[in-house]
């Protein structure tokens, strides 16, 4: 069903504000324009970020990962993403050389608040802040830097709701299609078994993370 075929469609911005409570006064405050000593603490204990950026077709979110405190705290208005080594579709960066922003979604495990970050991204070189990337003494090729418009914590209910960090609620991985099994059905792949991706897939896993 498209928007046009739902008549509980909300189509402006006052029918959704009716809809909803205001949002409370704190929580309006605490949306800074800089990283503050708890953000910069959160991010130096985050092995993960979601990167939101915009496309010509809608949003596109890709996931990034490495040890606690991956990305970069340059100063307080500005951090650095390193891109590890991925599928080189090379979407998020495409994206932002194409529209010059990007926001960021930080988690911590065991921690039941998100650490949300919007500004101007631009891709970069610098030899020198590569350098302070390195992992498992590997450079990244290049960084995403973000100068900071905007930098909030935004409250766990998600995480709350998910139980995501609840081990007794995890679903047994066992029941999960492979790899292979997905890219041989998904893309129509022929002259590979889905056994010898799978194979292939776990070793770029294995020795490829950096």
């Amino acid at each position: 069903m498209t928007g046009g075929n739902d008549p509980y469609q909300i189509k402006t911005v006052e029918e959704l504000r009716d809809h909803y409570d205001e949002a409370m006064d704190i929580v309006v405050r605490a949306k800074l324009k800089a990283l503050d000593d708890y953000a910069i603490g959160f991010i130096a204990k985050a092995p993960i970020v979601c990167i939101g950026s915009e496309m010509a077709e809608g949003v596109d979110v890709s996931p990034r990962g490495g040890g606690p405190g991956f990305v970069h705290v340059i100063d307080r208005s500005h951090v650095a993403v390193p891109d590890w080594p991925g599928n080189n579709k090379l979407e998020t960066m495409t994206n932002i050389l194409s529209t010059g922003r990007c926001g960021l979604l930080f988690l911590v495990p065991g921690n039941d608040l998100f650490l949300r970050i919007n500004g101007d991204a631009i891709i970069t070189r610098d030899p020198d802040l590569l350098a302070r990337m390195t992992e498992r003494d590997k450079t990244p090729k290049a960084a995403i830097r973000i100068a900071i418009k905007e930098c909030y914590f935004h409250c766990g209910k998600a995480i709350k709701r998910s139980k995501i960090w609840d081990a007794a609620t995890w679903p047994d991985p066992k029941g999960q299609p492979s790899v292979g099994r997905m890219m041989v059905d998904q893309a129509k792949i022929t002259d590979m078994t889905a056994e010898e991706i799978q194979e292939a897939y776990e070793e770029s896993l294995r020795n490829n993370l950096y």
